[in-house]
Formats: C-alpha cells, structure tokens, sequence
C-alpha cells in the first residue's frame, strides 16, 4: 500500500511541478535536452570523421574554432524549426509525459546515452542499407522489363 501511495505522490508532484510551465517552455526543454544536444554531438563526430579521413587533423583548436561556427549557424535554425515539429506530432499529454519522464534521473541518463545509440545503430543499419541498395540494383540490371513497367 505505501508503494502504491508513494507511486502516486510522485506522478502527482510531478504532473504539479510541470503544470506550472507552459506546453511551449516544456517543448523547448525537450528540443534542447533531448534534440539539439544530440545533434550538436553527432554534427561534430560525423564533421570530424570525414575531416579526419580527407587527412585533416581534427584534434587541434584550430578545426574547433574554424567547425564551431558553422555547427552553430545549422543547431541556431534547426532550433526555430523543431518545436513545431514536437508540436504538430505529439499531443499536449504526450509532452507533459515526455517532459516528465526527461526531468527523472533515468530519464537523463536515457537521453545522455541517446546520442551514442544512435550513432551505432547508423553504423550498424548503414552496412545493411547499403547490401540492400547493392541487391536492389543488380535486380533492376537483371530485370531491364521491370524499370521499364515502373516509368511514368
């Protein structure tokens, strides 16, 4: 009984303390903690990598100072475009839910791993893509008949 009381003083406080913001201030929590945060990681990384494979040293502040910029100018437009994004997709419960759950400590850590996870699901899908593409096309050569019943 008291997990039960306790569960539910929990959801209440919290449901409180987020009802005191407004669906706006809650969706550009969200777009910061849970959107921009991450892209700004992954921007940095994919830029690196491809800087880094063109011979470029990627480690020094020089690439910071010359990259930094740039990322900010793309995360500064990205950052007026996503929260009607949130808005347009998610319901207004759906947003207290999912800001709700980003304020709890699972919630942050969840978020702090995402940017990880996603980049490794890339890599990981982008092989297969990539054989996938390669079995499209040679079905497509195999198969001239077949582009030919597609055309417009």
């Amino acid at each position: 009984m008291n997990k039960i009381f306790i569960s539910l003083l929990i959801i209440l406080n919290t449901n409180i303390i987020a009802d005191e913001i407004s669906v706006d201030e809650m969706v550009d929590f969200i777009v910061q903690e849970q959107f921009l945060s991450q892209q700004a990681d992954s921007m940095k990384n994919s830029m690196y990598t491809m800087m880094e494979s063109a011979g470029l040293n990627v480690n020094g502040k020089a690439m910071s100072d010359f990259l930094d910029p740039f990322i900010d100018e793309y995360l500064i437009s990205i950052e007026k475009k996503v929260p009607n994004l949130y808005k347009d997709i998610y319901s207004d419960d759906e947003i207290l839910a999912l800001y709700n759950f980003m304020k709890t400590q699972e919630g942050i850590s969840i978020n702090k791993k995402q940017s990880v996870m996603t980049e490794k699901t890339v890599l990981m899908v982008s092989e297969d893509a990539v054989k996938l593409s390669e079995s499209i096309g040679i079905a497509f050569q195999e198969n001239p008949e077949l582009i030919q019943s597609l055309m417009k």
